[in-house]
């Protein structure tokens, strides 16, 4: 786990809470947790081992939204929400531009 400095104290109680009311079973795809799997990307056959995945990619939250997750659906979650951030991001930016147009052709009026 990476910057296990930023997870609640009890981590460890909400992960196991977030799979055992998922039943075992990726939330996603259904994959049960020590089931084999074949890697889409690398044709290996590994273990499937389920992570208590952050909805909302808050780590440092004592009460997060969890799902169960395999490591492929895990991934792709993540990767979809970058998706998002990168977009909005963009749109930040975009907006921006169009404010600072405006707001210099308003001045050019007054001048």
């Amino acid at each position: 786990m990476k910057n296990r400095w930023m997870y609640p104290e009890n981590w460890e109680e909400l992960a196991l809470a977030c799979k055992e009311q998922a039943g075992w079973c990726c939330e996603h795809c259904g994959i049960g947790h020590g089931e084999l799997a074949v890697s889409e990307r690398t044709g290996v056959v590994y273990t499937v081992y389920l992570a208590a995945a952050h909805l909302d990619h808050d780590p440092w939250n004592p009460a997060p939204r969890l799902a169960a997750l395999c490591p492929s659906c895990h991934g792709r979650y993540d990767y979809s929400w970058q998706e998002r951030q990168r977009w909005l991001e963009l749109e930040v930016y975009r907006h921006r531009l169009l404010v600072d147009a405006y707001q210099g052709d308003e001045l050019e009026e007054w001048a």
